[in-house]
Formats: C-alpha cells, structure tokens, sequence
C-alpha cells in the first residue's frame, strides 16, 4: 500500500506530496507523522528548496477528525520541525484548517484560480493557536476576520491581501510552483538560508508556534533513553550512564 504522503528529491528539489485524494487529503495521524518525517529528511538533506503539493481536486481538507493526531503540531513546518531553506506550497481547491496552516507556514505559496482557504476552527470549537501568526503576515482584521467568521477567503482575494505569490489559471500551481523552486535551487543556498532564518527573527510569532517547541524538547527528554538510565541508575545506586539518546 502507498503511502500517503511521499519525498522525492530531483534536481536539488524535494517535492512532499499529500496522496490521499479520496479524502481531500485530510491529514491522519499518519499523515501527520509523515510530515513530520519528510520535513526532518529535507532539513537534514541536500535538497536546496521544498515543495509541498497535493494529489487530486484539493489541498487539504484540515485535520482528519476519524483519526486526528495527539500532536498535530509536529506536521508544521518551522514549529514541529526547524526549516532553514526555503519551502513552497503549491495550492488548488480547498485549504481548510490544518490545511491551510500549512500553506500559512510556507515561504512561498502558488495557488491556481480554483484555490479557497478556509479556517472553521470558530464553529467547530476547538483551536490549535498556531494560526494566531496570520495576523503578522496579512493586515490584521483580515485575518481576524477570516480566522473568528470562518468564511472562505478565494484566490484572488488572498493575493490581494498578501497571503500568496501567485494566481494562475486552473492546473497552473505546481507547475509555476516547480519553475519557481527550479530558480531557487539554483541561487545562492547560503544566502538564501541566511534571509529565511533573518526574516523568521524579525517575523512576530502567536504564543503557540513559541510554546510548541518548548514542548517538545521536555518530552524528548522524558521520553529519551537517558531519562531512562537516569532512573534505573538511580535505582541501582549507581553512577548513570548517558548517551545523549
């Protein structure tokens, strides 16, 4: 069984693909983790810019709510995983929720005439706070508006505002997306790695994309296998033996 979300590398380039069609690319606890993973590997990589896109009519429909994950947050680029290079989304149909986060936490984002994003969070009564950062990005009773009404905000009125790059015709995004992480691939990886990390500084952050971290650096620590020497050592009486791990 494929995976539904895949990495490729071409040409200096890893395209991340959401694969699950069927379900508006809905993101599972899987999914999640997969994110998670594919974010790490590019960070890691020699891969010189990301590309996020999706399979089918739409982006991402938000959170899978038969199967959501505990920490969703690890699927986020630049909270759940530190990005230094850049990262392009490329959008059609709906971007909803979680969904549209992730085209929020992009450096880059095309969308073809078909996109809409939407954020429902207010009618459904739950809210993760990472979203809070929109109002640094476009001017703020925009993304009130648009975060506390839930309406859909189309892709022409997102360009207005500043929250994506492009707009091109239907079928266009990944395309333009491609050329676009082509030129960036090629550029200075360096510089470019030194103006993403530059204007993240200076980008004001919501109490979530702060808190998040925070969060998962102690539980690394309570769930690393120190901790677990630390305990047994002291059990045993004896000196531990840390790794590190």
């Amino acid at each position: 069984m494929s995976k539904p979300i895949t990495y490729e590398s071409i040409d200096r380039i890893a395209h991340i693909t959401l694969r699950r069609p069927e379900r508006r690319n809905a993101l599972s606890a899987e999914m999640t983790a997969l994110l998670n993973e594919s974010f790490r590997r590019f960070a890691a990589s020699d891969d010189r810019v990301a590309l996020l896109s999706a399979e089918g009519d739409h982006f991402c429909a938000g959170v899978d709510v038969t199967d959501p994950s505990k920490e969703a947050w690890k699927g986020v680029p630049n909270v759940g995983v530190k990005i230094d290079k850049p990262l392009i989304s490329a959008v059609q149909g709906w971007a909803v929720g979680a969904g549209f986060t992730l085209t929020m936490m992009s450096d880059l984002c095309v969308v073809d005439e078909t996109a809409q994003f939407m954020f429902p969070e207010a009618k459904l009564g739950l809210f993760g706070g990472i979203t809070a950062g929109l109002v640094s990005r476009i001017p703020h009773k925009v993304a009130v508006e648009f975060m506390m009404l839930g309406e859909p905000l189309p892709a022409q009125r997102a360009y207005e505002v500043g929250l994506v790059n492009r707009v091109v015709p239907k079928g266009g995004a990944h395309a333009t997306a491609l050329e676009m992480a082509q030129r960036l691939a090629a550029a200075a990886p360096l510089v470019l790695q030194t103006i993403k990390r530059a204007t993240l500084e200076t980008l004001p952050k919501s109490p979530a994309e702060i808190a998040y971290p925070q969060m998962g650096y102690l539980t690394e620590i309570a769930t690393s296998e120190d901790y677990k020497e630390g305990v047994a050592a002291f059990k045993e009486k004896r000196k531990a033996n840390f790794t590190g791990k």
